[in-house]
Protein backbone atom coordinates (compact mmCIF):
# COMPACT_ATOMS: atom_id res chain seq x y z
CA UNK A 1 0.00 0.00 0.00
CA UNK A 2 1.27 3.48 -0.81
CA UNK A 3 2.40 5.58 2.08
CA UNK A 4 1.65 9.28 2.21
CA UNK A 5 3.78 11.84 3.99
CA UNK A 6 2.16 13.82 6.79
CA UNK A 7 2.31 16.85 4.54
CA UNK A 8 0.22 15.22 1.82
CA UNK A 9 -2.21 13.73 4.36
CA UNK A 10 -2.74 17.24 5.70
CA UNK A 11 -3.35 18.60 2.20
CA UNK A 12 -5.77 15.80 1.31
CA UNK A 13 -7.84 15.82 4.49
CA UNK A 14 -8.04 19.39 5.62
CA UNK A 15 -6.94 21.42 2.64
CA UNK A 16 -4.09 23.06 4.54
CA UNK A 17 -2.31 25.87 2.76
CA UNK A 18 0.68 25.12 0.57
CA UNK A 19 3.57 27.49 1.17
CA UNK A 20 4.89 29.66 -1.67
CA UNK A 21 8.23 27.85 -1.44
CA UNK A 22 6.58 24.45 -1.88
CA UNK A 23 4.51 25.70 -4.81
CA UNK A 24 7.58 27.17 -6.47
CA UNK A 25 9.57 23.96 -5.91
CA UNK A 26 6.83 21.92 -7.54
CA UNK A 27 7.08 24.17 -10.60
CA UNK A 28 10.87 23.99 -10.61
CA UNK A 29 11.13 27.77 -10.16
CA UNK A 30 14.37 27.86 -8.19
CA UNK A 31 14.61 31.64 -8.03
CA UNK A 32 11.12 31.79 -6.52
CA UNK A 33 12.05 29.11 -3.98
CA UNK A 34 15.08 31.13 -2.91
CA UNK A 35 12.99 34.30 -2.56
CA UNK A 36 10.29 32.49 -0.59
CA UNK A 37 12.57 30.89 1.97
CA UNK A 38 14.98 33.78 2.51
CA UNK A 39 12.88 35.89 4.97
CA UNK A 40 11.93 32.88 7.13
CA UNK A 41 15.47 31.54 7.06
CA UNK A 42 16.93 34.92 8.05
CA UNK A 43 14.40 35.29 10.88
CA UNK A 44 14.94 31.73 12.10
CA UNK A 45 11.32 30.78 11.37
CA UNK A 46 12.04 28.01 8.86
CA UNK A 47 11.80 24.72 10.74
CA UNK A 48 13.00 21.26 9.79
CA UNK A 49 9.44 20.19 8.92
CA UNK A 50 9.08 23.22 6.62
CA UNK A 51 12.35 22.31 4.93
CA UNK A 52 11.17 18.71 4.53
CA UNK A 53 7.98 19.87 2.77
CA UNK A 54 10.05 21.94 0.33
CA UNK A 55 12.49 19.06 -0.13
CA UNK A 56 9.66 16.68 -1.02
CA UNK A 57 8.41 19.15 -3.61
CA UNK A 58 11.94 19.41 -5.02
CA UNK A 59 12.09 15.62 -5.20
CA UNK A 60 8.69 15.46 -6.91
CA UNK A 61 9.84 17.91 -9.56
CA UNK A 62 13.11 16.00 -10.02
CA UNK A 63 11.15 12.81 -10.60
CA UNK A 64 9.32 14.51 -13.48
CA UNK A 65 12.56 15.06 -15.42
CA UNK A 66 13.08 13.38 -18.79
CA UNK A 67 15.94 11.56 -20.49
CA UNK A 68 19.39 11.15 -18.94
CA UNK A 69 18.64 13.90 -16.40
CA UNK A 70 15.72 11.85 -15.09
CA UNK A 71 17.91 8.78 -14.56
CA UNK A 72 20.51 10.85 -12.70
CA UNK A 73 17.89 12.45 -10.48
CA UNK A 74 16.29 9.12 -9.54
CA UNK A 75 19.71 7.63 -8.81
CA UNK A 76 20.43 10.52 -6.45
CA UNK A 77 17.08 10.11 -4.72
CA UNK A 78 17.63 6.38 -4.20
CA UNK A 79 19.72 7.33 -1.15
CA UNK A 80 16.48 8.32 0.60
CA UNK A 81 14.21 5.80 -1.13
CA UNK A 82 12.44 4.88 2.10
CA UNK A 83 11.17 8.46 2.44
CA UNK A 84 10.04 8.53 -1.19
CA UNK A 85 8.68 5.02 -1.69
CA UNK A 86 5.29 6.21 -2.91
CA UNK A 87 6.78 8.72 -5.35
CA UNK A 88 9.26 6.15 -6.70
CA UNK A 89 6.44 3.67 -7.14
CA UNK A 90 4.66 6.22 -9.32
CA UNK A 91 7.86 6.95 -11.28
CA UNK A 92 8.51 3.31 -12.09
CA UNK A 93 5.25 3.24 -14.04
CA UNK A 94 7.09 5.11 -16.80
CA UNK A 95 8.98 2.57 -18.88
CA UNK A 96 12.24 4.45 -19.29
CA UNK A 97 15.71 4.34 -17.73
CA UNK A 98 14.61 6.51 -14.81
CA UNK A 99 11.64 4.24 -14.17
CA UNK A 100 14.04 1.28 -13.99
CA UNK A 101 16.22 3.19 -11.52
CA UNK A 102 13.13 3.77 -9.38
CA UNK A 103 12.20 0.09 -9.52
CA UNK A 104 15.74 -0.96 -8.57
CA UNK A 105 15.77 1.48 -5.64
CA UNK A 106 12.51 0.01 -4.34
CA UNK A 107 13.76 -3.53 -4.82
CA UNK A 108 16.89 -2.82 -2.79
CA UNK A 109 14.80 -1.63 0.19
CA UNK A 110 12.25 -4.47 -0.11
CA UNK A 111 9.45 -2.16 -1.28
CA UNK A 112 9.29 -4.15 -4.54
CA UNK A 113 9.19 -7.94 -4.38
CA UNK A 114 11.64 -10.16 -6.22
CA UNK A 115 8.68 -11.86 -7.86
CA UNK A 116 7.42 -8.58 -9.26
CA UNK A 117 10.92 -7.69 -10.46
CA UNK A 118 11.22 -10.93 -12.44
CA UNK A 119 8.43 -9.73 -14.72
CA UNK A 120 11.08 -7.66 -16.57
CA UNK A 121 13.49 -10.55 -17.23
CA UNK A 122 12.74 -10.54 -20.95
CA UNK A 123 12.58 -6.79 -21.36
CA UNK A 124 14.41 -5.31 -24.34
CA UNK A 125 15.88 -2.52 -22.17
CA UNK A 126 19.12 -3.27 -20.34
CA UNK A 127 17.95 -1.07 -17.47
CA UNK A 128 14.73 -3.00 -16.95
CA UNK A 129 16.31 -6.39 -17.60
CA UNK A 130 18.75 -5.59 -14.78
CA UNK A 131 15.78 -5.11 -12.44
CA UNK A 132 14.44 -8.51 -13.47
CA UNK A 133 17.80 -10.19 -12.96
CA UNK A 134 18.19 -8.59 -9.53
CA UNK A 135 15.06 -10.52 -8.53
CA UNK A 136 16.67 -13.91 -9.32
CA UNK A 137 17.21 -14.87 -5.69
CA UNK A 138 15.50 -18.28 -5.53
CA UNK A 139 17.40 -21.58 -5.61
CA UNK A 140 15.62 -22.42 -8.84
CA UNK A 141 16.97 -19.24 -10.44
CA UNK A 142 20.60 -20.48 -10.47
CA UNK A 143 20.78 -21.20 -14.21
CA UNK A 144 19.24 -17.83 -15.07
CA UNK A 145 21.59 -15.99 -12.69
CA UNK A 146 24.65 -17.66 -14.16
CA UNK A 147 23.49 -16.93 -17.69
CA UNK A 148 23.04 -13.29 -16.74
CA UNK A 149 26.69 -13.17 -15.63
CA UNK A 150 27.54 -13.32 -19.35
CA UNK A 151 25.05 -10.69 -20.46
CA UNK A 152 26.43 -8.01 -22.81
CA UNK A 153 25.25 -5.31 -20.38
CA UNK A 154 27.51 -4.63 -17.39
CA UNK A 155 24.46 -3.35 -15.52
CA UNK A 156 22.74 -6.71 -15.94
CA UNK A 157 25.88 -8.60 -14.91
CA UNK A 158 26.22 -6.52 -11.75
CA UNK A 159 22.56 -7.14 -10.89
CA UNK A 160 23.14 -10.88 -11.23
CA UNK A 161 26.09 -10.70 -8.85
CA UNK A 162 24.02 -8.89 -6.24
CA UNK A 163 21.30 -11.50 -6.66
CA UNK A 164 23.89 -14.26 -6.09
CA UNK A 165 25.07 -12.54 -2.92
CA UNK A 166 21.52 -12.35 -1.60
CA UNK A 167 20.75 -15.94 -2.58
CA UNK A 168 24.05 -17.14 -1.02
CA UNK A 169 24.19 -19.73 -3.78
CA UNK A 170 27.38 -21.83 -3.55
CA UNK A 171 26.77 -23.10 -7.07
CA UNK A 172 27.33 -19.59 -8.41
CA UNK A 173 30.85 -19.30 -7.00
CA UNK A 174 32.78 -20.77 -9.99
CA UNK A 175 31.05 -18.35 -12.36
CA UNK A 176 31.61 -15.47 -9.94
CA UNK A 177 35.31 -16.30 -9.67
CA UNK A 178 35.65 -16.23 -13.42
CA UNK A 179 33.75 -12.93 -13.59
CA UNK A 180 36.05 -11.48 -10.91
CA UNK A 181 39.00 -12.44 -13.10
CA UNK A 182 37.89 -11.43 -16.61
CA UNK A 183 34.85 -9.13 -16.51
CA UNK A 184 35.79 -5.95 -18.40
CA UNK A 185 33.81 -3.79 -15.97
CA UNK A 186 35.69 -2.90 -12.77
CA UNK A 187 32.47 -2.44 -10.79
CA UNK A 188 31.33 -5.89 -11.88
CA UNK A 189 34.59 -7.47 -10.71
CA UNK A 190 34.10 -5.75 -7.36
CA UNK A 191 30.50 -7.01 -7.10
CA UNK A 192 31.68 -10.54 -7.91
CA UNK A 193 34.29 -10.58 -5.13
CA UNK A 194 31.82 -9.12 -2.64
CA UNK A 195 29.28 -11.79 -3.55
CA UNK A 196 31.89 -14.51 -3.02
CA UNK A 197 32.57 -13.08 0.44
CA UNK A 198 28.90 -13.53 1.35
CA UNK A 199 28.52 -17.07 0.01
CA UNK A 200 29.71 -20.14 1.91
CA UNK A 201 31.42 -22.52 -0.55
CA UNK A 202 33.78 -23.86 2.18
CA UNK A 203 36.47 -24.48 -0.39
CA UNK A 204 40.22 -23.97 -0.27
CA UNK A 205 40.12 -23.65 -4.06
CA UNK A 206 38.13 -20.43 -3.71
CA UNK A 207 40.80 -19.02 -1.41
CA UNK A 208 43.53 -20.00 -3.85
CA UNK A 209 41.69 -18.46 -6.81
CA UNK A 210 41.34 -15.22 -4.87
CA UNK A 211 45.07 -15.38 -4.14
CA UNK A 212 45.77 -15.55 -7.87
CA UNK A 213 43.40 -12.65 -8.43
CA UNK A 214 45.15 -10.56 -5.76
CA UNK A 215 48.39 -10.45 -7.75
CA UNK A 216 46.72 -8.79 -10.75
CA UNK A 217 44.24 -6.55 -8.92
CA UNK A 218 44.30 -2.85 -8.10
CA UNK A 219 44.12 -1.54 -4.53
CA UNK A 220 40.32 -1.21 -4.53
CA UNK A 221 39.72 -4.83 -5.52
CA UNK A 222 42.39 -6.04 -3.11
CA UNK A 223 40.43 -4.48 -0.26
CA UNK A 224 37.41 -6.57 -1.25
CA UNK A 225 39.53 -9.72 -1.57
CA UNK A 226 40.94 -9.17 1.92
CA UNK A 227 37.41 -8.69 3.29
CA UNK A 228 36.35 -11.94 1.59
CA UNK A 229 39.25 -13.89 3.14
CA UNK A 230 38.21 -12.64 6.58
CA UNK A 231 34.63 -13.90 6.10
CA UNK A 232 34.26 -16.84 8.54
CA UNK A 233 33.75 -19.55 5.92
CA UNK A 234 36.73 -18.51 3.80
CA UNK A 235 38.92 -17.77 6.82
CA UNK A 236 38.43 -21.39 7.92
CA UNK A 237 39.24 -22.66 4.41
CA UNK A 238 42.62 -20.94 4.23
CA UNK A 239 41.72 -17.27 4.15
CA UNK A 240 43.14 -16.77 7.65
CA UNK A 241 46.53 -17.97 6.45
CA UNK A 242 46.37 -15.58 3.49
CA UNK A 243 45.65 -12.74 5.91
CA UNK A 244 48.59 -13.74 8.12
CA UNK A 245 50.85 -13.67 5.07
CA UNK A 246 49.58 -10.23 4.09
CA UNK A 247 50.17 -8.88 7.58
CA UNK A 248 53.72 -10.21 7.57
CA UNK A 249 54.85 -8.78 4.27
CA UNK A 250 52.16 -6.71 2.57
CA UNK A 251 51.27 -3.05 2.36
CA UNK A 252 48.60 -0.87 0.79
CA UNK A 253 44.88 -0.29 1.44
CA UNK A 254 43.93 -3.98 1.23
CA UNK A 255 46.41 -4.88 3.96
CA UNK A 256 45.41 -1.90 6.10
CA UNK A 257 41.72 -2.81 5.85
CA UNK A 258 42.46 -6.43 6.70
CA UNK A 259 44.61 -5.42 9.67
CA UNK A 260 41.86 -3.18 11.02
CA UNK A 261 39.24 -5.93 10.77
CA UNK A 262 41.53 -8.42 12.52
CA UNK A 263 42.41 -5.90 15.23
CA UNK A 264 38.71 -5.21 15.79
CA UNK A 265 38.26 -8.89 16.58
CA UNK A 266 36.74 -10.62 13.54
CA UNK A 267 34.40 -13.39 14.67
CA UNK A 268 32.65 -16.39 13.22
CA UNK A 269 28.89 -16.67 12.91
CA UNK A 270 28.94 -18.59 16.22
CA UNK A 271 30.70 -15.69 17.94
CA UNK A 272 34.09 -17.41 18.12
CA UNK A 273 37.25 -15.39 17.50
CA UNK A 274 38.50 -15.95 13.95
CA UNK A 275 42.16 -15.03 14.55
CA UNK A 276 44.53 -15.95 17.37
CA UNK A 277 46.29 -13.44 19.62
CA UNK A 278 49.49 -13.60 17.57
CA UNK A 279 47.66 -12.59 14.41
CA UNK A 280 45.91 -9.76 16.24
CA UNK A 281 49.29 -8.48 17.47
CA UNK A 282 50.58 -8.55 13.89
CA UNK A 283 47.52 -6.61 12.75
CA UNK A 284 48.05 -3.96 15.42
CA UNK A 285 51.71 -3.70 14.43
CA UNK A 286 50.72 -3.12 10.79
CA UNK A 287 48.34 -0.34 11.78
CA UNK A 288 50.88 1.30 14.09
CA UNK A 289 53.55 1.16 11.41
CA UNK A 290 51.15 2.59 8.83
CA UNK A 291 50.03 5.46 11.06
CA UNK A 292 53.62 6.28 11.97
CA UNK A 293 55.31 6.32 8.57
CA UNK A 294 53.27 5.14 5.58
CA UNK A 295 52.20 7.36 2.64
CA UNK A 296 49.35 9.76 3.44
CA UNK A 297 46.64 7.71 1.69
CA UNK A 298 47.39 4.64 3.79
CA UNK A 299 47.88 6.67 6.97
CA UNK A 300 44.47 8.29 6.63
CA UNK A 301 42.84 4.89 6.05
CA UNK A 302 44.56 3.41 9.10
CA UNK A 303 43.58 6.40 11.22
CA UNK A 304 39.96 6.07 10.12
CA UNK A 305 39.75 2.33 10.82
CA UNK A 306 42.03 1.68 13.80
CA UNK A 307 40.10 0.41 16.86
CA UNK A 308 40.92 2.80 19.69
CA UNK A 309 40.21 0.16 22.31
CA UNK A 310 43.86 -0.87 21.78
CA UNK A 311 46.41 1.13 23.79
CA UNK A 312 49.16 0.86 21.15
CA UNK A 313 46.84 2.26 18.52
CA UNK A 314 45.70 5.08 20.81
CA UNK A 315 49.35 6.00 21.30
CA UNK A 316 49.96 5.93 17.53
CA UNK A 317 46.98 8.18 16.89
CA UNK A 318 48.23 10.58 19.55
CA UNK A 319 51.63 10.68 17.87
CA UNK A 320 49.96 11.51 14.56
CA UNK A 321 48.45 14.68 16.07
CA UNK A 322 51.99 16.08 16.21
CA UNK A 323 52.77 15.47 12.53
CA UNK A 324 54.42 18.76 11.59
CA UNK A 325 54.10 18.70 7.81
CA UNK A 326 50.74 17.04 7.16
CA UNK A 327 47.65 18.93 8.30
CA UNK A 328 45.25 16.29 6.95
CA UNK A 329 46.89 13.58 9.03
CA UNK A 330 46.83 15.75 12.15
CA UNK A 331 43.16 16.65 11.63
CA UNK A 332 42.23 13.00 11.04
CA UNK A 333 44.03 11.95 14.22
CA UNK A 334 42.31 14.60 16.33
CA UNK A 335 38.94 13.59 14.81
CA UNK A 336 39.46 10.05 16.05
CA UNK A 337 40.53 11.20 19.52
CA UNK A 338 37.27 13.15 19.73
CA UNK A 339 35.67 9.72 20.31
CA UNK A 340 37.57 9.19 23.58
CA UNK A 341 36.23 10.83 26.76
CA UNK A 342 39.73 11.34 28.13
CA UNK A 343 40.87 13.12 24.96
CA UNK A 344 37.61 14.82 24.01
CA UNK A 345 38.26 18.34 25.27
CA UNK A 346 41.76 18.56 23.81
CA UNK A 347 40.54 17.13 20.51
CA UNK A 348 37.67 19.59 20.31
CA UNK A 349 40.00 22.53 20.94
CA UNK A 350 42.39 21.36 18.24
CA UNK A 351 39.62 20.69 15.74
CA UNK A 352 38.05 24.10 16.30
CA UNK A 353 41.36 25.61 15.22
CA UNK A 354 41.44 23.38 12.14
CA UNK A 355 37.80 24.23 11.35
CA UNK A 356 38.40 27.97 11.17
CA UNK A 357 38.34 29.79 7.81
CA UNK A 358 42.11 30.33 8.12
CA UNK A 359 42.75 26.60 7.54
CA UNK A 360 43.08 25.03 4.08
CA UNK A 361 39.59 24.32 2.75
CA UNK A 362 39.86 20.51 2.70
CA UNK A 363 41.16 20.40 6.27
CA UNK A 364 38.59 22.89 7.56
CA UNK A 365 35.75 20.98 5.91
CA UNK A 366 36.80 17.68 7.49
CA UNK A 367 37.17 19.27 10.92
CA UNK A 368 33.73 20.90 10.67
CA UNK A 369 32.16 17.56 9.76
CA UNK A 370 33.81 15.85 12.73
CA UNK A 371 32.71 18.56 15.15
CA UNK A 372 29.17 18.59 13.75
CA UNK A 373 28.95 14.84 14.26
CA UNK A 374 29.97 15.52 17.86
CA UNK A 375 27.17 18.09 18.19
CA UNK A 376 29.42 21.15 18.40
CA UNK A 377 27.20 24.16 17.60
CA UNK A 378 30.17 26.53 17.45
CA UNK A 379 30.92 25.44 13.87
CA UNK A 380 27.41 26.08 12.53
CA UNK A 381 28.16 29.51 11.08
CA UNK A 382 31.22 28.20 9.25
CA UNK A 383 29.23 25.27 7.91
CA UNK A 384 26.51 27.60 6.67
CA UNK A 385 29.24 29.56 4.92
CA UNK A 386 30.17 26.37 3.06
CA UNK A 387 26.66 26.33 1.55
CA UNK A 388 27.84 29.24 -0.65
CA UNK A 389 30.88 27.39 -1.97
CA UNK A 390 31.17 27.00 -5.76
CA UNK A 391 32.06 23.34 -5.15
CA UNK A 392 29.09 20.94 -5.14
CA UNK A 393 30.76 18.44 -2.80
CA UNK A 394 31.53 21.12 -0.23
CA UNK A 395 27.92 22.31 -0.28
CA UNK A 396 26.47 18.83 0.13
CA UNK A 397 28.86 17.92 2.94
CA UNK A 398 27.73 21.11 4.67
CA UNK A 399 24.12 19.92 4.39
CA UNK A 400 25.10 16.62 5.98
CA UNK A 401 26.89 18.45 8.78
CA UNK A 402 23.81 20.58 9.47
CA UNK A 403 21.73 17.40 9.59
CA UNK A 404 24.16 16.07 12.21
CA UNK A 405 23.51 19.22 14.23
CA UNK A 406 19.74 18.67 13.88
CA UNK A 407 19.55 21.96 12.00
CA UNK A 408 18.96 20.62 8.52
CA UNK A 409 16.52 23.48 7.78
CA UNK A 410 19.55 25.77 7.57
CA UNK A 411 20.55 23.84 4.42
CA UNK A 412 17.35 24.97 2.69
CA UNK A 413 19.18 27.36 0.31
CA UNK A 414 20.53 24.30 -1.48
CA UNK A 415 16.96 23.33 -2.38
CA UNK A 416 17.05 26.32 -4.73
CA UNK A 417 20.59 25.73 -6.02
CA UNK A 418 21.13 26.25 -9.78
CA UNK A 419 22.74 22.78 -9.98
CA UNK A 420 20.08 20.06 -10.30
CA UNK A 421 22.43 17.51 -8.70
CA UNK A 422 22.90 19.72 -5.63
CA UNK A 423 19.16 20.39 -5.32
CA UNK A 424 18.23 16.72 -5.53
CA UNK A 425 20.97 15.43 -3.25
CA UNK A 426 20.20 18.16 -0.70
CA UNK A 427 16.51 17.25 -0.81
CA UNK A 428 17.48 13.67 -0.05
CA UNK A 429 19.58 14.79 2.91
CA UNK A 430 16.73 16.86 4.31
CA UNK A 431 14.18 14.06 3.88
CA UNK A 432 16.48 11.43 5.37
CA UNK A 433 17.13 13.70 8.37
CA UNK A 434 13.37 13.96 9.02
Amino acid sequence: MKRLSLFWVCAALVGCAVSPAVSAARRGDNAAVARAIEPDLRAGRLGNDDAAAIARAVADHALSAKGDDARDRVRELSACASALASELEDRMKMHDAAGAEAAMALLEIDELSAGAAREWLQDTSDDWRAVGVRGLVRDSDAAARQKALLDPSAKVRRASMRASAEAKAAGDVPALLEAARVDPDLMARTEAVRAIGRIDPSSADVVNRLHDLWTSSDDALREDIAHAWIAPHLAAAGGAEEIRTLLAAGHGPGVVSAAALVAMGARTAEGKTTFDDGTKKSAVAVLVRTIDRAPRRDRLLALAMAPLSNAELRDAVNRATGEANDLETRESAWSRLLELPAEHDAAKKALLAFASPESPESVARRARLALAADGEIAVQAWIEGDLKSPDATTKLLAANALASLHRVARAAPLLADPDAHVRTAAACTVLAAR
